[in-house]
């Protein structure tokens, strides 16, 4: 039964998700995302929920919404700030073909937020009963590390029973079940100038202190647990016949287990450099921890699992590379369950989409853990 009314959702699902897409919300444009902000306040508010509007300073304002009482409480986590610059639509434009949809964020995650809002408007419509209450928390700088939701996301996860990330699916439809926790470092060498040609041996080159920094950098891997290490962005110097004072790197971090990034940041900072006129200073550290798969979340899994089977819907799991705001309530001991929105392909790339069958699957799993049956 519930299968069949997530699958009958369909038009008015599209037609939801069409109208957020639309909405186009890169993650630094404040006045993008406020616009997004108040249509999803006004269109929940429309339903049924209680809306609570919080406003920021620096990113896009956020939006909390709430329905149903009583325990076990859920909360929803999505995102609705994107990776793509306004007037991407004129070139990427919303196109649904060979049962899949494309445009700029659909799947990432404007799906994940379609999924809560018409799983709940079927269990309204359908006089279905809530097992407890739910929370839906729709923050704007997801897609920017979340330092501006990060305390508000811990906030709400210690007062809710299980947290659901409607993020989409892994490329193959599999559930997320845990995630890399990510950080980076920003390194920067401060050497002396000198002529080129006339004195080099008075100058102490930053860019060839940077160099010996990456190789070490790259010895920091640990690939059989998950960890890796890894330069992607350098800069430094400013013209061709001076030795350089200034150089910088920008360092990547990604872990499946806690500890490993205390080990990484401890190695970094006792770093010495092989020219000691260079001096070096080191920035960041771990941004997000890992969604590992513990008892917890295992216990989750298996009740997802259960549910798929009772609907005649066929999932499966996957540990995934990147992070989602999922790692944070996970961290607090708080059953956390990812990949949940959507099935799609091709994330903060050109090519992005949902599949709508296994989407339309999608709802009909949230649906069946909301409700009692």
């Amino acid at each position: 039964m519930i299968k069949d009314l997530a699958f009958k959702e369909q038009e008015q699902y599209l037609a939801t998700l069409r109208d957020l897409v639309n909405i186009e919300s890169p993650s630094n444009d404040k006045a993008a995302n406020d616009k997004m902000a108040e249509f999803l306040k006004d269109l929940l508010l429309n339903d049924g929920w209680s809306v609570e509007l919080i406003e920021q300073a620096e990113v896009g304002n956020q939006v909390v919404a709430k329905i149903g009482s009583g325990k076990p409480a859920t909360l929803l986590l999505t995102h609705f700030d994107t990776v793509w610059p306004i007037a991407t639509l004129e070139t990427m434009p919303i196109i649904e073909k060979d049962g899949k949809v494309y445009g700029p964020g659909i799947m990432d995650m404007k799906a994940g937020i379609t999924t809560a809002i018409h799983a709940l408007r079927i269990i309204k419509r359908e006089s279905l009963k809530l097992k407890g209450s739910v929370t839906l928390l729709l923050s704007s700088d997801e897609e920017i590390s979340s330092h501006y939701s990060k305390d508000l996301i811990i906030d709400l996860a210690k007062k809710h029973d299980t947290v659901l990330v409607l993020e989409p699916s892994r490329y193959d439809g599999a559930v997320k079940v845990g995630r890399k926790g990510g950080g980076g470092f920003k390194v920067v060498f401060k050497g002396i100038s000198a002529h080129a040609g006339n004195n080099p041996k008075d100058g102490a080159s930053a860019i060839k202190e940077m160099a010996h920094f990456l190789l070490f950098a790259e010895t920091l891997w640990n690939y059989d647990i998950g960890t890796t290490v890894t330069v992607n962005m350098v800069k430094g110097g400013f013209a061709n016949n001076v030795i350089p004072e200034y150089a910088e790197a920008h360092v990547d971090m990604r872990i499946l287990q806690m500890g490993e990034e205390r080990r990484i940041e401890d190695a970094i900072r006792a770093y010495k450099p092989k020219d000691e006129r260079v001096e070096i200073e080191v920035h960041g550290g771990l941004n997000r921890p890992p969604l590992e798969f513990n008892d917890k979340n295992k216990a989750l899994y298996a009740e997802f699992e259960n549910n798929a089977k009772k609907l005649g819907i066929e999932i499966s799991s996957a540990i995934v590379g990147g992070g989602s705001d999922g790692n944070f309530s996970s961290a607090i001991g708080i059953p956390t369950l990812d990949g949940l929105g959507c099935v799609g392909v091709g994330p903060h790339a050109k090519h992005e989409h949902i599949i709508i069958d296994g989407t339309m699957e999608r709802l009909a799993l949230l649906i069946a853990f909301l409700t009692e049956g």
